[in-house]
Formats: C-alpha cells, structure tokens, sequence
C-alpha cells in the first residue's frame, strides 16, 4: 500500500479511472434488466429515477430507501447473475479474472460490503464521524464510492454524501443489521461515478475510413490460411505441415 500522501493520491486516482470507466455500465446493466424482467410499481418510480441520476446530482437518499422496499422478498446475494457479478466486481476496481466461478467473485464482493457495514454500524453507533480527521472521514467516503478522488470535496460536502449513503442503507439497519436491497445500494454508490461522458477514445477516429479497420474481418477463413502459409511463419507451418503427413503415413503402414 501507499507509505506516502503522494502516493496514496496517485493510487486512489488510478482506481478511480477503474471506477470511472466500469460504473456506468453496472448501473446500465442493472437498470435495463430489471426493468426488462420485472414490473416497477408506480409509488416507486421516483425512487427508481433517482438512482440513476448522473454524479454531479445530488438523489433524494430516503426516496431510494423506500425504493428498496419493491422487493416482495429478500433476494440471496448468491442468487447473483455472472454478468452482474463481473460488472460490480470491475467497478469496484475488483479483479475479475481469474475468478474460477461466479461464487469466487460473489465471495470477494460480499466479503467487502460485509466490513463495509460493519465499519458503519460502529461509527454510528458510537458516534465517530464527528471525531474523525479530515484525512480519516475522506477515506471513510472513498472506500463506500461516495466521493471521487478528483472532485477534492470538503469535509461538510463528504459528510452530507455519507449521511445520505446511510439512509439509504436503510431504518432496520441499526436495530437488526438489515440493509436495503444490495443491488440498490451498489447501485446508488456507484452513481457519483455514473459519468458517461468518461470516454478513453478520441472522437476524431469516428471522421476515419470505417474500411481500413474492417477490412481485416472480410478475408474468408481459406484467404486467412493462404496468409499464414506464406508469411513469417512460412518455414515453421511447412515443416509442421511434413511431420504430421509423415506420422499419417506411419499409422498407416502399422496398420497395413
């Protein structure tokens, strides 16, 4: 980890480039699935919209809250989808690969939210958010995706960000440890990085010859082979080409 305040500002820019670039399309995802697959009762429309407001809007925390209450049943954090895993997994700047199965990642995630929450219980509980550094309550925002390295928020500005992170968690969270819907609340948390317009291409490339980039997956698969057989590679394929013939033609004569 970071041993300087240098360092730690280069590294927690670095993620943020990873959250930037992942966030809006879990929000997306989540979004258009559900929405795909399920009704939205229309007492929760409000609440729904604000989740996916861009991150420079501030969302109504208690009408995201009751949002989560759409839910006729507590859906199990493993009944998660591959997709969906992935997606959260890379905008949290997690490694997705090697994963070795759906539940690998599911594990990391839930493990993460897990001390997350646990975290938060304690502050609330005894107070220590009013106690901390301003160095300590910018740590605290950051590692719950409330406050972009880049946007240099000051301390009211992080606290409100927090304070509305936890209604969102929800009013049973402190007397039972319940949270809202976990996919609302990555969601929500995700969105002061929901900014599309984050982009790594230059638009200049769109004014290019569409051809010249294409061209390449016209060639059908026996022009494709001809290329192979006669470039860099030519002497190699030709002489792999005669040893495979010669082991052939040995079968057949054991078998003669």
């Amino acid at each position: 980890m970071p041993q300087t305040p240098e360092a730690l500002a280069q590294w927690r820019e670095a993620q943020d480039l990873y959250r930037y670039k992942y966030a809006p399309a879990a929000i997306t995802a989540f979004k258009w699935w559900l929405e795909s697959c399920c009704h939205i009762p229309e007492k929760y429309h409000a609440g729904w919209e604000e989740i996916f407001e861009k991150n420079d809007v501030r969302r109504d925390a208690s009408k995201v809250a009751f949002a989560s209450k759409m839910y006729e049943c507590v859906q199990p954090f493993t009944h998660i989808r591959r997709q969906q895993a992935r997606m959260i997994g890379r905008a949290m700047g997690t490694p997705t690969f090697p994963t070795w199965s759906k539940i690998c990642l599911h594990a990391r995630i839930r493990e993460y939210w897990e001390l997350i929450f646990n975290e938060d219980f304690m502050v609330r509980k005894q107070n220590l958010l009013a106690g901390m550094s301003d160095e300590e309550v910018q740590d605290f925002a950051w590692r719950r995706y409330l406050a972009p390295y880049d946007k240099k928020l000051n301390r009211e500005q992080l606290e409100q960000r927090i304070n509305d992170y936890w209604v969102v968690l929800g009013a049973d969270f402190m007397t039972t440890g319940q949270t809202s819907n976990m996919f609302l609340v990555t969601s929500y948390v995700f969105g002061f990085y929901n900014e599309p317009a984050f982009l790594e291409g230059d638009i200049a490339e769109l004014d290019g010859n569409d051809f010249e980039g294409m061209k390449e997956f016209g060639k059908d698969l026996y022009l494709q082979r001809l290329e192979f057989e006669n470039g860099p590679l030519r002497d190699q394929v030709e002489a792999l080409g005669q040893k495979k013939n010669a082991e052939i033609e040995a079968k057949l004569k054991a078998l003669q």
